[in-house]
């Protein structure tokens, strides 16, 4: 239940904070595939790493490479992907959101704008230093248009961090509420468009949704793993597990919905290099898909380990946590 702020450090100055980043703006330039993978690796032995690694580079530096102004990128962006900063992205609110329905305002004043609200449950929050803000600018916006997206420092006196929520999983994952209490934002701020925010947001989500089904894909692997292991030294009235009928085919089931899962992936992780304009639909499906194998897999997992696997302290028993 600690954050691995050393960790996290680390790999930021190993370069893993600016994986999809082209190298002429300081990242790596890997493609989708390659960014996926690595997530899924980092996943298999802490998911929560994952998804902090996930939220910089998906949730932050992406929309800034694509929508983000050169001034934005130069102050942003180079800081964050050189492993000196920590991005987040503040979009949930208390009572639930709609993309069109949005009670964080930022009311325009003499060429600046003024933030107000709350942010929930957002990645990251306690440990960022900016945080792209969804808000409102439309005293009357029409569906989707009428909302923007702002980089915020969250060193700003205005801007206050909740208590950090006590999760059933992940639980080194740093999550809390944003609050701005009426925080003065520059013009140079605002990202993207003024009242077009929705776009940023439906690009970053087709992304996190794909990212979200590498690190499920990491842990479902690991689970596997784990349990294939168990079954070669768990003895039941003298017969090792793995020479049980019953228990194979459970193993054999549990391997091909990953095979699956990973074709799936980092097929979705292929169409964004191709720049697929299907993108939202095969991300959100292998996103439904894949999350929910993986849990069905931790499920099977901690079956086979019976009781040990309720032990806390096994490894099993964080992966079912892990995964909801």
């Amino acid at each position: 239940s600690e954050y691995p702020e050393e960790i996290i450090a680390d790999l930021g100055n190993l370069g893993y904070f600016g994986l999809f980043i082209p190298k002429e703006q300081g990242g790596n330039g890997l493609d989708a595939v390659s960014s996926m993978m690595i997530l899924s690796e980092l996943a298999k032995s802490d998911a929560a790493i994952a998804h902090i690694i996930e939220t910089i580079n998906f949730g932050f530096c992406y929309p800034l490479l694509v929508f983000g102004t050169e001034e934005q990128q130069e102050k942003y962006l180079l800081p964050c992907v050189k492993g000196e900063a920590i991005g987040a992205l503040a979009y949930h609110e208390p009572d639930g959101i709609g993309l069109g329905q949005v009670s964080v305002s930022a009311r325009e004043n003499d060429g600046h704008y003024v933030l107000s609200g709350t942010k929930a449950l957002v990645s990251n929050a306690p440990a960022c230093d900016f945080a792209i803000t969804y808000a409102k600018t439309s005293d009357t916006p029409k569906g989707y248009y009428g909302h923007s997206t702002f980089i915020v420092n969250i060193d700003e006196a205005s801007v206050t961090i909740g208590n950090r929520e006590n999760l059933m999983g992940l639980q080194s994952l740093e999550v809390a509420d944003v609050h701005f209490n009426d925080t003065k934002l520059g013009a140079a701020a605002l990202l993207g468009n003024r009242d077009e925010g929705i776009g940023v947001i439906l690009k970053i989500m087709e992304l996190m949704r794909i990212a979200n089904s590498a690190v499920a894909l990491g842990v479902a692997e690991r689970a596997y793993d784990e349990a294939l292991q168990y079954s070669k030294m768990r003895k039941i009235n003298s017969t090792l597990m793995c020479d049980m009928p019953s228990v194979q085919f459970s193993i054999a089931e549990m391997k091909s919905k990953i095979e699956i899962m990973r074709l799936a992936t980092f097929y979705a992780a292929h169409l964004i290099d191709l720049g697929d304009q299907k993108l939202s639909l095969h991300s959100s499906i292998v996103k439904y898909h894949v999350t929910e194998k993986a849990n069905e897999i931790c499920n099977t997992a901690l079956q086979l380990f019976g009781g040990n696997g309720y032990v806390k302290g096994n490894t099993i028993e964080r992966l079912y946590r892990d995964v909801r």
